[in-house]
């Protein structure tokens, strides 16, 4: 009986997005999420608690559902070197070419 023997693929980059919500600029009170999507490339979103000045029964805040909202989102390249990690905004890139 012939055995084959299968070749390890390309190993999947580790999942930076922890280290990244601790590294990003935050505003008090924001909340940051952060999605490794492929390769270097993470989506990560700062989340801002909407202000209830517009509702029409502000009495009634313990009842919404939808409490925060997307104040900023970015598209990031991320990469780990010696002396951490590097983040670039993918539209920063963008504008160099």
């Amino acid at each position: 009986m012939d055995h084959v023997l299968a070749t390890p693929g390309p190993t999947r980059p580790a999942d930076l997005s922890a280290e990244i919500i601790r590294m990003v600029d935050k505003q008090p009170g924001d909340l940051v999420t952060c999605r490794w999507l492929f390769d270097d490339h993470y989506r990560c979103n700062w989340w801002s608690a909407s202000p209830s000045g517009d509702y029409d029964n502000p009495s009634m805040s313990g009842l919404m559902v939808t409490t925060h909202r997307v104040r900023q989102s970015r598209f990031l390249t991320v990469t780990r070197t010696e002396a951490g990690l590097v983040l670039s905004h993918d539209d920063d890139r963008a504008r160099e070419k």
